[in-house]
């Protein structure tokens, strides 16, 4: 009952200073949208169960061809995806991620409205928007919702500015808080949030960039890679170099100021070049089987998919 209490009153703390950003910006801070989401509402409603996008089933990964002892051959994907476990995520992106995108993370349960006032505060006297209030949970709400659907309505009712979507997004936020650890919700929007190079997650991430796992990413690679989540097209450190070295230097400093790093760190950091290997994933094949996904026929020889997997592979049989 208290639980139920709490976030009601989350909500609606939530709901005012939304509305007074409205009232105090007229448009220049967030250019909400006239009506709710109607193609979100009809998943679930502010006080319905959470869709089933939502869940701690794993994003779907890459099909990948093996070699009959195992070796990979090549891949075939849309989107680039691995999604790896909490342990094979260096410790050093986590903490990265964190710093320059959530703060609070470790302190709020999903809403943070201290976090919103304080962004709502610097964007009036900036004139302009210059920090976001979502958490990474709100973010993985949005990012979950818009990537599992081609549905053009439903996709804009996830980016969709509006009271409505805002209110939705932070009560799905407070739900996944609740049957989630921060670990595994951590976990998930590093597995799915975009990097650009069409890598979405950090282990495609890390290979398109450095040519490493993303268990092996050092100090300045995970600070680069933290950098690009805002704006991964202006910050393509393959395109703009200097933007992301820029970008990259302020989350180690964010990453210093909030007691990940220390100042020799930080200054050691920022002096490394990018130090870009990207590695083959980037020029693997983007395909996806046509019509049959359990089955597909190459060069006369005949593939079949293991079950179990998260990712798609394709054995020789026989």
């Amino acid at each position: 009952m208290k639980q139920g209490a709490g976030t009601v009153r989350t909500l609606g703390v939530l709901a005012l200073s939304i509305v007074l950003a409205g009232t105090l910006l007229a448009g220049l801070l967030l250019p909400w949208v006239g009506g709710p989401a109607i193609a979100a509402q009809e998943s679930t409603s502010l006080l319905g169960d959470p869709p089933e996008e939502l869940t701690d089933l794993p994003p779907p990964g890459n099909t990948v061809v093996l070699a009959a002892d195992g070796e990979l051959i090549t891949s075939f994907y849309r989107e680039n995806r691995a999604p790896v476990p909490s342990d094979q995520i260096a410790e050093v992106m986590r903490q990265a991620i964190v710093a320059i995108e959530d703060a609070r993370f470790y302190e709020h349960g999903g809403v943070d409205v201290q976090g919103t006032l304080r962004a709502l505060v610097k964007n009036i006297a900036a004139g302009e928007v210059m920090e976001g209030g979502s958490t990474l949970t709100q973010q993985l709400v949005k990012q979950t919702l818009l990537q599992s659907t081609d549905d053009p309505a439903a996709r804009e009712a996830a980016i969709e500015e509006s009271v409505g979507r805002k209110l939705r997004e932070a009560r799905l936020a407070l739900d996944l808080e609740d049957r989630y650890s921060k670990d595994e919700l951590l976990t998930r929007y590093l597995n799915i949030v975009y990097f650009g190079q069409n890598a979405y997650g950090v282990q495609p991430a890390a290979r398109a960039y450095f040519g490493v796992d993303a268990s092996a990413l050092t100090l300045p690679q995970a600070a680069l890679l933290a950098g690009l989540v805002q704006s991964p097209s202006d910050d393509d450190p393959l395109i703009n170099p200097e933007g992301a070295t820029i970008r990259r230097n302020q989350v180690l400093r964010r990453m210093a100021d909030q007691g990940y790093i220390t100042p020799a760190q930080e200054a050691e950091a920022a002096l490394s070049p990018l130090g870009l290997a990207p590695g083959p994933a980037r020029a693997a094949a983007a395909w996806r089987p046509a019509s049959d996904p359990t089955s597909a026929t190459s060069c006369s020889s005949t593939w079949s998919r293991p079950s179990g997997s998260a990712s798609t592979s394709w054995r020789p049989e026989g």
